[in-house]
């Protein structure tokens, strides 16, 4: 108990001088634009310094590197006046002069200055995605001559981070790392005899590079993106399998008969697959802009350029490769040869790096 009162009287005490320091400083920035307002211009700094390691607030801490740059300017101290200058832009990046009432002096020094970003953080972005099958190839045991082979997209997931970094103007190179989950849904009917359905789901790290064109406009930043995406597929796999025979009854107006097959609810099939692909990207969307940072929105179209299927392992059913042989028997699926295209919906946090700095 006696320690827990030490900790609170010195807790207070502490916490009482930081108040009164705080006080004491604001009522040295009036003091100090007072005097501005009189003239008395040397007098000002030595106000004004001994806050701005501690006792200003931010945006009082923002009012004195004003008055700091105007002295300076009135001064002909003009390293000074750039060097408090730079140190209101970085407390706040997007500070701008009034023309209406700011002195001519301080909005023609604050032409002389940029914040604009250089590089650009997305620390996460996530998102879902549909994937479609495009099929180069039919390798099913009827080969789609009944059109009973089909398709359908599951959805997905991407995850990952990245950045980008202005090039020339408005253009910005992109650069993300991405762990996707691509699935697709198969049913073929192999000449109305026996019917497979599975699940086909690629898991990959992606690392889509994109040039950018922002159109700024303010809170709300539409944009266009292009670029390529290499893929490293680290796991394939097809799960629940299922399959049934269908046996037509010989008695008129009988339903036909099937027979269900249970092969295994899972099986890893990347020694299936290609492990090396890459995508076309093409995209759109909008920075939404919250304070200095922005939320992303964006959607992205993928034009998968490469065969998934690993052709020399698709007939492998050897003991060495059991999945390849749980696939044929019971289930009867063959590999197609198909590319994979991808829609995809991202949102995102975007945190610009501002660097202030005097135009050259």
């Amino acid at each position: 108990m006696r320690y827990f009162l030490i900790f609170f009287i010195l807790f207070s005490l502490i916490s009482a001088r930081l108040v009164f320091a705080q006080d004491q400083c604001a009522i040295s920035l009036k003091e100090a634009e007072d005097k501005y307002d009189l003239g008395r211009l040397y007098e000002i700094p030595e106000l004004i310094q001994p806050c701005l390691e501690d006792g200003f607030t931010k945006e009082e801490k923002i009012r004195a590197y004003r008055l700091l740059t105007l002295t300076y300017l009135f001064l002909d101290y003009y390293e000074k006046a750039d060097e408090s200058y730079l140190e209101l832009l970085t407390l706040s990046p997007e500070y701008n002069t009034n023309d209406e009432i700011d002195p001519v002096e301080i909005i023609n020094h604050h032409n002389k200055f940029t914040t604009k970003p250089l590089f650009y953080i997305t620390p996460v972005k996530i998102g879902f995605n549909f994937s479609f099958a495009n099929v180069l190839l039919d390798y099913s045991l009827s080969q789609g001559l009944n059109g009973s082979e089909k398709y359908s997209s599951i959805p997905g997931f991407h995850i990952g981070f990245g950045g980008e970094m202005v090039i020339y103007g408005n253009f910005h190179l992109s650069a993300e790392l991405f762990v996707s989950r691509k699935n697709l849904h198969l049913t073929d009917s192999h000449w109305d005899f026996y019917n497979t359905n599975l699940d086909i789901n690629h898991t990959e790290f992606e690392l889509p590079v994109m040039l950018k064109y922002n159109f700024f406009r303010g809170k709300i930043n539409p944009f266009i993106s292009g670029g390529v995406s290499p893929g490293y597929l680290f796991n394939a796999s097809v799960r629940n399998i299922k399959g049934n025979y269908n046996i037509k009854s010989d008695i008129e107006g009988a339903p036909d008969e099937e027979f269900p097959v249970q092969p295994r609810p899972e099986l890893n099939t990347s020694k299936m697959k290609n492990r090396f692909n890459y995508s076309l990207l093409f995209g759109g969307g909008i920075n939404y802009k919250i304070g200095i940072n922005y939320l992303v929105f964006e959607a992205r179209y993928s034009i998968g350029m490469l065969n998934v299927t690993n052709e020399k392992n698709r007939w492998n059913i050897d003991q060495n490769f059991p999945s390849g042989r749980d696939l044929k028997f019971p289930p009867g699926h063959v590999d197609d040869d198909f590319k994979i295209n991808n829609l995809s919906f991202l949102v995102g946090f975007v945190k610009p790096l501002y660097k202030p700095r005097k135009i050259k």
